[in-house]
C-alpha cells in the first residue's frame, strides 16, 4: 500500500517542455503537460471518450488536445471542446486532475484528497535553489518495490560490503564505485527519531578512506568520515556524505572541495511507480570545483548501479517466493523505525478514508 497525501516528485522541469509527458505514479497513468503560460498541469492519462492515452495527443495553449478523435480538456480535467459539438460538453467527459507544484527543478504530484493539499508539506531542500538552476539531478527507473531503496537508504551497514571493492567477485559489479572498505562495517552508529524524520548515521574516525574518496578528496593519510541518513514519509531521504583528512573537523571541516575534503548532500526523492517499480530521482547539493563535477556524478552513478543491482535481486526473489521473510539484525534499528512509522500512517490514513467514505453514503436523515 502507499501513503497517497504526501507530494512525490514525477519528473523534473526540463522533462514538461513541448511534448506531453507519461509516468506512472502509485499505480495511477499520469500525463504532464506545460501550458503556454508556463504552468504544469497533471492528468490522468486517458480520454473519457474512447480511453485513449492524451499523453499521445498535442498541447494547444492552456490544453491538452486527444490526437484521436479532437477532444480537448483543460488543467481541470474538464472536455471545452467536442468537435462538431455546437453546445458544451457534457461534464460527464472529464478526467481526474492532480494537484502540482513545481519546486527545486522538479514536478511535485499530490496523488491524494485534493482538500488536504499543502505546499508546505514538500521535502525541504534548501541547500538547493528552489528555482532549480543548480542543475545536478539524476534519474534511475529500479524494477523493485519502493521500500527496498528505503531499506537500502535506511541501512547504511552495506556501505562496507556491496560498495567495497574487496568484496568483489567474478564478474560481479560489487565494488566497482570504491566508496566502501573493510572498516566502514565498524563505525559509529547513531539511531533516533525526532517526530516523523528517523535519522541513522554512520561516522567514522581516523580510518584510512575508501579509495574513490581518497583519490577525490587528496587525502594523503587517514580520515574522518560520515555518511548521515534522515528519513521522511513517505520515502525521501537527505543524505549528507563525505571524508575528510582526519583531525580537520569531519563534516564541518573548512577544507576545500579536493583538496583534503570531498563531500555531497543527495536529496533522494522515491516514488512508486506500481508495486514492484520506482521512480528515483537525486537532487544534488555540491560545491565542488567545475572540474570535479562529472567524476562526482560519475560515482553517483556507479554507488546507485551497485545498489539497484541489489534491490532488483531482492525484488526477483520475492517474486520467486511472495512467502519469504526477512529478519532483522542489530544495524537495523532506523529500518525497524521507518517501517513501523509507515504502517502507522498507512493506518491512520486509511482509516481516515473509510471514515469519510461512511459519511458520504449516510443519508441526511440518519
Amino acid at each position: 500500500m502507499f501513503l497517497r497525501n504526501h507530494w512525490y516528485v514525477a519528473g523534473f522541469s526540463d522533462e514538461v517542455q513541448k511534448e506531453p509527458l507519461a509516468r506512472t505514479v502509485l499505480n495511477e497513468r499520469v500525463v504532464l503537460y506545460r501550458a503556454e503560460s508556463g504552468r504544469v498541469a497533471a492528468l490522468e492519462d486517458r480520454c473519457s471518450h474512447r480511453l485513449m492515452p492524451l499523453s499521445k495527443g498535442r498541447i494547444d495553449g492552456e490544453t491538452l488536445v486527444c490526437i484521436y478523435h479532437g477532444l480537448v480538456y483543460n488543467s481541470a480535467g474538464s472536455c471545452v471542446h467536442v468537435p462538431r459539438l455546437n453546445s458544451p460538453p457534457s461534464s460527464t467527459l472529464c478526467v481526474k486532475s492532480y494537484p502540482v507544484a513545481e519546486r527545486y527543478g522538479a514536478i511535485w504530484l499530490w496523488m491524494g484528497d485534493p482538500d488536504l493539499v499543502d505546499e508546505s508539506k514538500i521535502i525541504d531542500c534548501s541547500l538547493l535553489d528552489i528555482f532549480g538552476s543548480d542543475g545536478t539531478r539524476m534519474y534511475f527507473h529500479v524494477k523493485a518495490n519502493y521500500l527496498f531503496i528505503s531499506d537500502n537508504l535506511a541501512d547504511l551497514l552495506h556501505v562496507g560490503f556491496l560498495h567495497n571493492p574487496s568484496q568483489k567477485a567474478g564478474k560481479s559489479i560489487v565494488g566497482d564505485s570504491g566508496i566502501g572498505n573493510d572498516e566502514l562495517a565498524y563505525g559509529k552508529l547513531d539511531v533516533r527519531q525526532e517526530g516523523e524524520h528517523i535519522y541513522g548515521d554512520w561516522t567514522w574516525e581516523n580510518i584510512t578512506p575508501p579509495i574513490t574518496f581518497k583519490n577525490l578528496a587528496g587525502i594523503q593519510g587517514r580520515a574522518d568520515g560520515w555518511v548521515l541518513s534522515m528519513f521522511h514519509p513517505p520515502s525521501f531521504f537527505v543524505n549528507p556524505i563525505g571524508f575528510a583528512e582526519a583531525g580537520t573537523g569531519g563534516k564541518e571541516s573548512a577544507l576545500n572541495q579536493g583538496s583534503g575534503k570531498f563531500s555531497f548532500t543527495i536529496y533522494q526523492c522515491i516514488t512508486p511507480e506500481t508495486d514492484r517499480s520506482t521512480h528515483f530521482f537525486k537532487l544534488i547539493a555540491h560545491n565542488w570545483t567545475p572540474e570535479m563535477v562529472e567524476k562526482g556524478m560519475q560515482l553517483i552513478n556507479k554507488v546507485n548501479t551497485e545498489d539497484i543491482w541489489a534491490m532488483e535481486c531482492q525484488q526477483e526473489t520475492i517474486d520467486h517466493n511472495p512467502q519469504a521473510q526477512m529478519r532483522y539484525i542489530p544495524t537495523d534499528g532506523a529500518v525497524v523505525r521507518m517501517h513501523r512509522l509507515l504502517d502507522k500512517l498507512i493506518e491512520e490514513e486509511a482509516g481516515a478514508v473509510a471514515t469519510v467514505s461512511v459519511g458520504k453514503v449516510r443519508s441526511p436523515t440518519s
